[in-house]
């Protein structure tokens, strides 16, 4: 997705909540652009239009694009959608009004944009999905001024209320309303949907630039990032069990109950539980979990890892929706003592292959009782 905010009169592209809203939008993986526009000094519809274009120079064909505007910016808006026929995926509208404000100052520098005819019926077309943002005491757009605007457009309205007009002079300089919006338009990979939630859950910039594709969480945190992954996963899901780490799980808890919520959902659910001594299966935990496993539609294999340690040097992963790799990694006496998340391609294609080699050792389970017992026997020591 391709956003672009419009500042209004007396704006600039530094001030209020466009920042904010450009870093988070970029963290996501989304391009955005924020044109300044000469004011108040230079101000007109035609230098605004001549800055436009630049912009719109950037659009390609199959583009989908986004438009923000504040105050002044959602009325440039129309005029730009209407004038060059350009397509929304979507629109907010942030304090917008048409007319004039009855404020020498202000109406002097917006003289130009002010129109009484616009083609309605073609920007609702060209604008298919908008949000109107209001407040109920902004000192310079009188709430039904903004209320008006969305009416003429077939916008959807949202009060916020005791806001102001929504700028710094409110101390709004970041807006989160208006980012959950522009995250309802965007379809996230399930990793960059985490790492938001990270960051709303936490207030804290896990990610920056690069970095963003691996971090690592403490292990007491691999049951939320779990029980997160489980509840929005939409497609497929590959994991591996290891049995050779000191660990304690509840088959009962949060983690394992998303989980197998998850598998009746979604198309594939896989899960292979890598054995590291055959004596592990006589554990009734262990073999609990295989029959609830079962019950709930995951595809469950049984591999020893004596067969693949030579050639998996991580027995213990999950890759989620294609779209990102878990790895969960223990110290020389069996604790987990590291989590490692990463988006990259080649990390995800490395775990891929290690799933086709266990694969390659592995054995279908449909039975908790007959199943596992004969594999334990025939690996019995």
């Amino acid at each position: 997705m391709k956003f672009v905010i419009f500042h209004g009169a007396f704006g600039s592209p530094e001030g209020n909540w466009f920042p904010q809203l450009k870093e988070d939008l970029e963290a996501l993986g989304q391009e955005v652009i924020v044109p300044k526009f000469p004011t108040p000094s230079g101000q007109s519809l035609d230098s605004w239009f001549s800055v436009f274009d630049k912009v719109r120079c950037s659009f390609r064909k199959n583009d989908k694009l986004c438009f923000i505007g504040h105050s002044l910016g959602p009325l440039f808006m129309l005029h730009v959608v209407e004038r060059f026929n350009i397509s929304l995926d979507c629109a907010i509208f942030v304090s917008p009004f048409m007319t004039p404000r009855n404020n020498k100052q202000y109406d002097e520098v917006n003289r130009t944009f002010y129109r009484k005819g616009f083609d309605f019926a073609k920007l609702k077309r060209l604008i298919p999905v908008s949000y109107t943002l209001y407040s109920n005491n902004d000192p310079y757009v009188p709430g039904r001024d903004s209320v008006a605007f969305a009416g003429r457009i077939g916008s959807s309205l949202i009060e916020v209320k005791r806001a102001g007009h929504m700028n710094s002079e409110v101390n709004l300089n970041e807006f989160p309303l208006v980012l959950e919006l522009c995250k309802s338009r965007i379809e996230l990979p399930l990793y960059q949907r985490y790492l938001a939630h990270r960051k709303a859950l936490y207030s804290v910039d896990y990610v920056k630039g690069k970095s963003e594709e691996v971090i690592y969480l403490r292990p007491e945190e691999v049951f939320e990032e779990g029980v997160f992954h489980f509840r929005n996963l939409q497609k497929e899901g590959f994991c591996t069990f290891y049995t050779g780490f000191n660990r304690f799980w509840d088959v009962h808890g949060r983690y394992y109950e998303e989980a197998r919520r998850a598998a009746r959902r979604v198309k594939t659910f896989m899960r292979i539980f890598i054995i590291d001594k055959s004596a592990d299966l006589g554990r009734p935990l262990l073999r609990k979990q295989i029959a609830l496993d079962l019950e709930a539609g995951i595809t469950v294999f049984l591999c020893m890892f004596e067969g693949i340690k030579n050639f998996v040097p991580e027995p213990d992963f999950g890759i989620w929706d294609g779209s990102y790799l878990c790895v969960v990694r223990a110290n020389r006496k069996g604790e987990v003592s590291e989590i490692k998340l990463s988006s990259r391609k080649k990390d995800i294609e490395e775990a891929r292959r290690w799933g086709r080699k266990i694969l390659a050792k592995a054995a279908r389970i449909t039975n908790a009782g007959n199943d596992v017992a004969r594999f334990r026997a025939m690996h019995k020591k």
